[in-house]
């Protein structure tokens, strides 16, 4: 069976360049390796920008700095692995889970597939976060949105990393991400066992 990695941590802990490094090493060492990302955040914006009625009232409470419903991140992962996932490819998961509730869902469905999920922690301070979400420089990144980011963090995220520790039927580990990005990326493939 082919690797199951899940990153998971606050915005601006560096996530997507942990998934890049960790891409551009495992090809390093397997030029054949094939990737399977199961990413949501293209396909959330993806649903937010069409015309349909789930479309209008998910653009609405994210007007409302509000959460959409867990049920819409399950239906876009759960249809992105049935209708994609060929069993073949090492997969890497970044944005989900997003609730406490995705967590059982997800677990079934590393279940169904035999998937042992090597989970990555990146743990930093919300001061960290803070700062480097405020260092990226996007219009949209004032000071409100983003402590409103690191208390959703804590609200909604923390929960369900804390039931994804408490799982036997997951590998779970914290990395410190409060370091250069080089020192982030060899302490993975420490716990990882990557060489």
């Amino acid at each position: 069976m082919n690797p199951v990695y899940l990153f998971i941590g606050q915005s601006g802990a560096g996530k997507g360049t942990q998934v890049a490094l960790l891409k551009e090493r495992l090809l390093q060492n397997n030029a054949n390796t094939k990737f399977f990302f199961l990413q949501t955040g293209d396909k959330f914006r993806e649903l937010i920008g069409g015309d349909t009625y789930t479309a209008k009232l998910t653009r609405e409470l994210i007007t409302e700095g509000k959460l959409p419903p867990p049920f819409l991140a399950i239906h876009i992962w759960s249809h992105l692995l049935i209708e994609n996932y060929d069993g073949t490819t090492t997969v890497i998961i970044d944005g989900t889970p997003r609730v406490d509730t995705e967590v059982p869902l997800l677990l079934s469905a590393a279940g169904f597939y035999k998937w042992t999920i090597n989970i990555i922690h990146l743990d930093v301070s919300d001061e960290w976060a803070f700062t480097h979400l405020k260092g990226r420089g996007r219009a949209d990144d004032n000071d409100d949105l983003i402590r409103g980011r690191i208390q959703w963090f804590h609200d909604s995220v923390v929960p369900a990393i804390d039931l994804l520790k408490a799982s036997t039927s997951v590998k779970f580990h914290t990395v410190n991400g409060e370091q250069s990005p080089e020192a982030v990326h060899e302490d993975i493939l420490k716990v990882l066992e990557v060489k």
